[in-house]
């Protein structure tokens, strides 16, 4: 049995010349790092939801496998510029961020500790709030 010719490539084919390679972009992903909330790119609907939450003072849950992007999400929730950006005054809330895998071993007794204090030294200057905390 003869088996037909199907594909013939000649050895030109491989070759590529500078206009064939495409310059690639720097990719602001890095396996183990967060990106910058300025570089943080999609997830529209997933940053509505958050400020849709947090506008009405409730509450979020933010959770996933490693390298899915909690924390970058969460730099970005932090970030004033974003605040702007959802039309929501970063001055009418206390913005602390806090990675609850730097609390070992973590104890709800430390982590509102730690969130305490953050907002402490937030609001350091400010002659309203900081007897309140």
């Amino acid at each position: 049995m003869k088996i037909p010719k199907i594909l013939s490539v000649s050895p030109s084919f491989f070759k590529f010349s500078s206009q064939d390679v495409m310059v690639n972009p720097r990719n602001p992903f890095t396996v183990g790092q967060p990106v910058a909330p300025e570089a943080f790119v999609g997830r529209k609907n997933l940053i509505a939801i958050a400020f849709d939450q947090i506008y009405n003072r409730s509450n979020l849950a933010i959770w996933g496998g490693p390298g899915m992007g909690k924390t970058s999400f969460l730099n970005l929730l932090t970030s004033e510029q974003v605040w702007q950006s959802e039309d929501i005054d970063p001055s009418t809330a206390v913005i602390v961020y806090l990675n609850c895998l730097e609390i070992k071993p973590f104890m709800p007794a430390i982590f509102w500790r730690k969130i305490i204090s953050l907002i402490r030294e937030k609001t350091k200057d400010d002659t309203i709030l900081q007897p309140i905390v």
